[in-house]
């Protein structure tokens, strides 16, 4: 995705706020938000240096250095030698990472100041590592500077997950053609996947989980070898990544007649959907919108029917904070993405599950998709 030198500002406006000299990232998706560079592997370490008045110091390993030719990055590339040892390589991070880190801040006659470093991703012995290289120097939390840096899309960003949705909508389209009873649930996740690659999704991000029965109501329930059957509620729910970017968009079917039970789950989950939908306004407390969520999802079931959070902002990851959830302090801002993904199951009766994505915009808040949601 193309890198914009105006959220490079952003990000020296939050330093100077939080009075850092230096900001350390090691984390492969704030690595993307700052120089632009994708990734090769969530297991090849990588990390980059911001300091203001210099260019960003991208760092990576040898062997991904030849492939950052063909990318669009705003950096300078730093580069190590991966360890020998195969088991060394992929532990983030080896000590020969950390001290490319702490020569790039020399060199930009940092060492000395106070670094930034997100503490809500390195593991203890990280952190004693490049203390232990750079003696002389602070060191302060950004992580949740970080967040609130990502919170607001720009247009670059607002635009790939646009892309995302639009694939994930040809994986829903997909899958209520060819999701039978008799199928496996993995053998219909197969086919649905491979259409998506076809259509421009990029193989990391893809994940087409058609989950059939009572498997839906666990978070991230991968298909399996179950078939599915004419008697149970079926929840296509699909994830999609474009330039790194995600997109979720669920439906739930059901292949025969739905018991008087069933239908009335699906229209509570329907309920709960366009009750969230209509209550999410620019600027609107987000404590106060789940706060009505939850009061409408107490009518005709019990509250811990919903299964929680209702929905997460949704980017570089594909559940980011802020969470659409009791006692959050944030509002809904304008270019903040979300995704809505309430999941409502009942023993017996089965799981229902809806999901789309919105665009809080300065006069409203838009829905992504196009897709109806009545499927029963």
């Amino acid at each position: 995705m193309q890198f914009t030198t105006q959220r490079l500002e952003r990000v020296y406006r939050s330093m100077r706020r939080e009075q850092i000299d230096a900001l350390v990232v090691t984390r492969r998706q704030d690595v993307q938000y700052l120089t632009g560079h994708l990734g090769a592997s969530h297991g090849v370490p990588i990390g980059c240096v911001i300091a203001e008045e210099s260019q960003p110091q991208l760092i990576v390993s040898n062997a991904q250095e030849a492939s950052l030719a063909n990318g669009a990055i705003l950096s300078k590339v730093r580069s190590f030698e991966l360890p020998p040892s195969f088991e060394d390589q992929f532990r983030p991070y080896s000590k020969v990472y950390w001290e490319e880190i702490a020569e790039s801040l020399h060199e930009l006659n940092k060492s000395k100041g106070m670094i930034g470093l997100a503490l809500d991703w390195l593991s203890v012995r990280d952190y004693e590592t490049i203390k232990s290289l750079l003696p002389e120097a602070g060191f302060r939390d950004f992580s949740q500077a970080l967040w609130r840096l990502r919170y607001i899309k720009d247009a670059a960003e607002i635009d790939a997950i646009c892309q995302a949705v639009n694939v994930a909508e040809i994986g829903v389209r997909t899958a209520l053609e060819i999701v039978a009873s008799g199928k496996s649930e993995d053998e219909a996740s197969l086919e649905i996947e491979a259409t998506m690659r076809g259509a421009g999704g990029q193989q990391r991000g893809i994940r087409a989980a058609v989950l059939s029965a009572d498997h839906a109501r666990f978070p991230f329930a991968q298909p399996g070898s179950a078939k599915i059957q004419n008697t149970d509620f079926v929840v296509l729910d699909i994830t999609v990544s474009h330039s790194g970017y995600f997109a979720e968009v669920a439906r739930t079917i059901h292949l025969g007649t739905p018991t008087d039970g069933q239908r009335k789950l699906f229209d509570y989950l329907l309920n709960i959907m366009k009750t969230a939908e209509k209550d999410m306004a620019p600027d609107r407390s987000i404590n106060d919108l789940t706060m009505h969520i939850l009061k409408r999802a107490g009518k005709g079931y019990p509250q811990n029917t919903l299964i929680q959070p209702v929905g997460s902002s949704i980017g570089l990851d594909l559940r980011e904070p802020p969470f659409i959830t009791e006692g959050s302090q944030y509002s809904l801002k304008e270019g903040m993405v979300f995704t809505l993904h309430p999941t409502g199951y009942v023993p017996d009766i089965g799981c229902v599950k809806i999901a789309d994505v919105y665009l809080v915009k300065s006069d409203k808040v838009e829905n992504l998709g196009t897709l109806a949601r009545e499927t029963l």
